[in-house]
């Protein structure tokens, strides 16, 4: 994950981030996926999983142009194979300073081996 993201976010953490962040920064956590098995009860060569990324910045067009540039990232990737699930989607941030949130899930599926 951490190759395929970190050219367009080089803050680029698993599940959390550090306590202190600054913007821009992003983190990514799986959320489960879909276990493949065919007939015979066999595994598929590929495991899919449903990943999160969610991105901090300190504008909403940054934020905006940033998530894309995942997407489009994640999409392209040669890594594995990517489609995106859901659109961003905004997270609140409550605090008067705080940073435009945006979160967006993935399809995922690698190769087991």
């Amino acid at each position: 994950m951490h190759t395929v993201v970190s050219p367009v976010v080089q803050a680029f953490f698993p599940v959390k981030g550090p306590f202190a962040i600054n913007a821009p920064v992003a983190i990514w956590e799986r959320l489960g996926g879909t276990p493949l098995y065919f007939m015979d009860n066999t595994a598929a060569d590929k495991s899919h999983s449903i990943v999160r990324i969610t991105f901090f910045e300190t504008t909403s067009v940054k934020a905006a142009m940033t998530m894309k540039a995942i997407e489009k990232a994640m999409v392209g990737s040669d890594v594995f194979l990517a489609s995106p699930r859901t659109e961003p989607i905004t997270i609140p941030d409550d605090h008067p300073d705080g940073f435009y949130i945006l979160a967006q899930d993935f399809n995922v599926w690698f190769t087991t081996d």
